[in-house]
């Protein structure tokens, strides 16, 4: 077996050939492609194969915010549709319109912690790999737990915040697996991303969205699942991101989607709705969404263009 590179993820220069966004000497970078490419064939590198400036940065944003909204709307209308039993009150999305200072401490961490545990191994350095398979494995028994003994609907914010960090004791068997297989698989694992990237980041994907369910649902349902086609989307566009741009970028999207569509919510929904913070906080909104939208399509248009 070839040796594995031990780059630990630094930013990438793009000194390989012209074109070709390789880095010299370094055989296991490969070339940035464009979304539909990447999708169809996913392949890691230990270091990311692309820059990324703000303006381009902020047309992800806004495509990703687009499809999310517009696979939100879809969701409402097959809840219509089908007549799905959707909970008009489920724990998370009581936290999430409810202000409190343990929906702001779970805030702060949670985007960076779920970023860790989803996105943090798509690459061949080992560090992120073995790093990313700790929080993996923690946040999959998390998950598995969630959907056995779901939290009851009418749980308090400060409930939730327990729940949230009471069930981190797993990170430490989860750590302790990740070390074995880091000193006796090494090679195995990291050789086991390079042929298998595919696998691994649609598997990604796929939890990430999985994970959400509590979103909508209190208790497991198969169409829960179909509901959260936004969080899939999102975590499709966060995968892309940190595998071609780098984990940092991948997390700062993620609290960029999260944190001011929270916060707004909460300025909204606790705004009197005949006061001049409830209209300001309407147009403001209103505008904003605009924006995104015009710029959401530019960056969508880019992206069927294969330039993006």
């Amino acid at each position: 077996m070839p040796p594995v590179p031990q780059s630990a993820e630094p930013g990438f220069n793009g000194t390989g050939p012209a074109g070709t966004g390789e880095k010299a000497g370094d055989p296991a970078a490969v070339a940035l492609r464009p979304l539909l490419s990447f999708l169809r064939r996913p392949v890691f590198a230990p270091s990311p194969p692309g820059r990324l400036t703000v303006w381009r940065w902020l047309g992800w944003m806004c495509l990703l915010i687009l499809l999310a909204y517009l696979s939100g709307s879809l969701n409402q209308m097959l809840v219509h549709a089908f007549h799905w039993p959707v909970p008009a009150r489920t724990a998370s999305a009581q936290f999430l319109t409810h202000p409190s200072w343990a929906a702001v401490a779970i805030m702060l961490v949670a985007p960076a912690l779920e970023e860790l545990g989803f996105r943090a191994f798509l690459s061949t350095a080992p560090a992120f790999v073995f790093t990313g398979l700790t929080f993996f494995l923690g946040y999959g028994y998390l998950l598995i737990q969630a959907e056995i003994t779901p939290m009851p609907a009418a749980m308090p914010p400060a409930a939730v915040f327990t729940h949230y960090f009471q069930s981190f004791w797993v990170f430490l068997p989860a750590g302790a697996i990740s070390l074995l297989l880091y000193r006796y698989r090494r090679d195995a694992v990291l050789g086991f991303f390079r042929r298998r990237a595919g696998w691994v980041f649609w598997t990604a994907c796929i939890l990430f969205g999985a994970a959400h369910t509590s979103l909508y649902v209190n208790h497991l349902v198969w169409w829960g699942f179909v509901l959260v086609l936004p969080q899939f989307l999102l975590g499709l566009g966060l995968a892309y991101l940190r595998a071609s741009f780098g984990l940092r970028w991948s997390i700062a999207s993620h609290y960029a989607i999260d944190i001011p569509s929270v916060l707004g919510t909460w300025l909204y929904l606790s705004a009197s709705p005949s006061g001049l913070l409830h209209r300001g906080m309407l147009l403001t909104l209103s505008a904003i969404g605009f924006l995104v939208v015009a710029y959401g399509l530019v960056a969508l248009s880019r992206v069927a263009r294969r330039s993006w």
